[in-house]
């Protein structure tokens, strides 16, 4: 008998309704200019923001994931967000996302639908001096590998994209973490990970699952630039 107790189970595309004007597979670097927008219904970008599509990051096992960075423009380095779930890192534009905010009431043009879903928002964040990094976790999309959520292996996966952005040219060294729900479930096991000294700066863990613990908030902390 064997002692993996987990579950696996194959990836496949993601469906039509999930799937952003972004989700296609195509690496490079370009710059979206301010007054930029994805589509008519969003919001414009303020500031110019390089836009890193697709950056192939190699964890520990081998494995190669993908990563979208968008960065303010410019020479000086800047801190950087990371939002880690396995949505898929371009379902801001897909019909489901576009759904939810219709649900709660929002309209599309509060977001620039460059963000993850329940992700940091990179039209904000770079306007302030952050980079915002958007990883396809493994088994998802077109990253390597078979996906394990709410997982150790979820932790270290993270704590190894962690590090890599903290060694970027552009990046100051520190990393921190932000979102809701499963993107805060995912800070609590990166954290453990990262008990032995590590790049991760701080983490905003906001509602986290209600199914597995009562929902859990502390204060907006990012990396102090």
């Amino acid at each position: 008998m064997s002692d993996d107790q987990k579950t696996y189970i194959p990836s496949s595309p993601l469906p039509e309704a999930r799937t952003g004007i972004l989700t296609a597979f195509d690496p490079g670097t370009r710059t979206l200019e301010a007054g930029f927008r994805i589509a008519q219904q969003f919001r414009e970008l303020p500031v110019d923001i390089v836009f890193e599509k697709d950056t192939s990051v190699q964890l520990r096992d081998g494995t190669t994931v993908h990563v979208d960075i968008f960065r303010p423009a410019g020479a000086e380095q800047v801190p950087v967000i990371v939002a880690w779930s396995p949505y898929g890192k371009a379902q801001g534009t897909s019909a489901s996302v576009m759904g939810v905010f219709g649900l709660v009431g929002l309209d599309n043009s509060v977001v620039s639908g460059l963000e993850k879903f329940e992700g940091p928002d990179p039209a904000y964040w770079c306007a302030r001096g952050y980079a915002i990094a958007n990883p396809d976790i493994r088994g998802v999309v077109d990253s390597d590998g078979d996906s394990v959520l709410w997982d150790r292996q979820e932790g270290r996966d993270c704590f190894d994209v962690i590090e890599w952005l903290a060694e970027q040219e552009w990046c100051t060294g520190k990393v921190g973490m932000s979102g809701t729900s499963y993107l805060a479930v995912s800070q609590w096991f990166t954290a453990a990970e990262c008990l032995t000294p590590g790049s991760l700066a701080s983490s905003r863990k906001a509602a986290s699952s209600a199914r597995t613990r009562r929902k859990t908030s502390s204060p907006r902390l990012m990396p102090t630039r």
